[in-house]
């Protein structure tokens, strides 16, 4: 088991506090929990402790698969939709729901993490 912590998916992420506080940091991380359990069937708990300084508990395979979906809602939620320009071109960040092959990369972590449960249950 490894403790997962806010400050360590903002250092992995290379964020800061003015990207985004540990207090949504860990709404995020457990926002990415709670998609895994949704579409894995898995039984990953939440954060807990004082808020700006939770911890969570899980696997090396699960901590991996809730910073890749940390990682896509991060782009797709909390940053939301943006443009950027650059150079004269703009371009637009998609919302994560509006882009299926996200959500099969999210669907597949939630496979996968099922499969290794079932194999270990």
């Amino acid at each position: 088991m490894v403790s997962v912590t806010a400050s360590e998916f903002k250092s992995v992420k290379n964020l800061s506090d003015d990207d985004i506080t540990n207090i949504n940091a860990e709404k995020l991380i457990d926002l990415a929990i709670d998609l895994l359990n949704l579409f894995g069937h898995v039984d990953l708990p939440n954060m807990s402790g004082t808020a700006g300084s939770k911890t969570v508990s899980l696997e090396s395979n699960e901590k991996g698969a809730v910073f890749l979906v940390a990682r896509q809602i991060y782009y797709g939620f909390y940053k939301d939709i943006e443009t950027v320009g650059v150079g004269g071109l703009s371009v637009t960040l998609n919302d994560v729901l509006g882009n299926a092959t996200i959500i099969d990369s999210i669907k597949e972590a939630a496979r996968q993490l099922s499969e290794f449960d079932v194999g270990y249950g």
